[in-house]
């Protein structure tokens, strides 16, 4: 973890790494750990980037920018005064236990580092030529609740829209104009571009609504859209 980062995030939000730790429930132990280069779990990196509005891959490093995902999605919801339910939900979402995080990431079929970072990069599957992929009910459960949420915890949607990525891979998408719904096509061609639309509700990644519209409109399952496997 970059420590020099996380600190300073600390003190922009009014913490020292000590009460902060303390105040999520984690040992002050951890602390030395992290100045000395180490990382903390994917489980207590999600609460600390919630905590502190900033993106796991802020944390980690891996990322230069201070105000990440979750200082985006903070302040929209903030100004947000109704919206659709096809378009959003905002019910209140906690971090996700790791097990968890790693079950989706194996049913994707990428990289939990891909997964929980806002990598732009193009996603390509850990395993490409995989016939067979199993998920728990639970983990299954924990995957719709991701895809139906757009709160203030940044890591649930880096997730969403790395999932959002999988699923235009998955059905051959490059350009937004293969697709025939107006709304959803803004939404891809947000995605794929980062171009962002004047109507700011467009202007996040896919939700479960949207993925019903593309499994109607290709005849292709919400698990094919996923993890690659019919």
């Amino acid at each position: 973890m970059n420590y020099d980062a996380f600190k300073s995030k600390c003190k922009e939000k009014g913490y020292s790494a000590s009460s902060l730790v303390t105040e999520l429930g984690i040992s002050k132990s951890n602390i030395t750990n992290w100045k000395n280069g180490g990382n903390p779990s994917y489980d207590i990196l999600i609460k600390m980037a919630q905590t502190l509005e900033c993106s796991v891959g802020y944390l980690l490093g891996t990322e230069d920018e201070s105000n990440g995902a979750g200082a985006t999605v903070s302040s929209a919801l903030r100004t947000i005064k109704s919206t659709p339910a096809r378009t959003i939900s905002l019910r209140s979402s906690k971090s996700i236990d790791n097990k968890y995080l790693n079950e989706i990431a194996v049913y994707a079929n990428c990289d939990i580092l891909f997964l929980c970072s806002e990598s732009e990069k193009k996603f390509n599957p850990t395993e490409p030529d995989r016939i067979t992929v199993e998920i728990s009910e639970r983990g299954r459960d924990k995957l719709d609740t991701i895809l139906d949420n757009v709160t203030n915890n940044p890591t649930i949607a880096i997730i969403q829209m790395q999932i959002s990525r999988i699923i235009l891979h998955n059905l051959g998408i490059t350009s937004a104009e293969q697709i025939e719904d107006e709304f959803v096509r803004s939404r891809a061609n947000y995605i794929l571009t980062g171009k962002k639309s004047k109507d700011s509700l467009r202007n996040y990644p896919f939700n479960i609504s949207d993925i019903h519209v593309l499994g109607d409109q290709f005849d292709k399952s919400k698990k094919f859209m996923i993890s690659g496997i019919k």
